[in-house]
């Protein structure tokens, strides 16, 4: 299965849990837990860190309203998502 796949698997049986860092970025950025459940779910691999010592990290972008958020995440116990941090990159482009 794909890093994506499982994490959009893992998204969606709600395997996912957030670091207490990310939680105070979303509230600095004012994004819900829906927001990043979306991204999470609906977003593109952006980078893959596979040669972090601690597991591969993945960054996952998506847009939410006028903004791209970009959530860092990588599983911990073979099956939970951790959310590392998450953070608003700047503003989605209209065409």
């Amino acid at each position: 299965m794909s890093s994506l796949r499982r994490i959009r698997k893992a998204a969606r049986e709600r395997r996912v849990e957030l670091s207490d860092h990310a939680l105070d970025e979303m509230d600095n950025d004012l994004l819900r837990l829906a927001d990043i459940r979306a991204v999470l779910l609906g977003g593109a691999l952006r980078k893959s860190a596979v040669d972090d010592p601690r597991g591969p990290r993945y960054v996952i972008r998506g847009g939410i309203d006028h903004d791209d958020v970009e959530v860092v995440c990588r599983f911990i116990e073979s099956d939970i998502l951790w959310v590392i941090t998450v953070y608003v990159v700047g503003e989605v482009e209209d065409d």
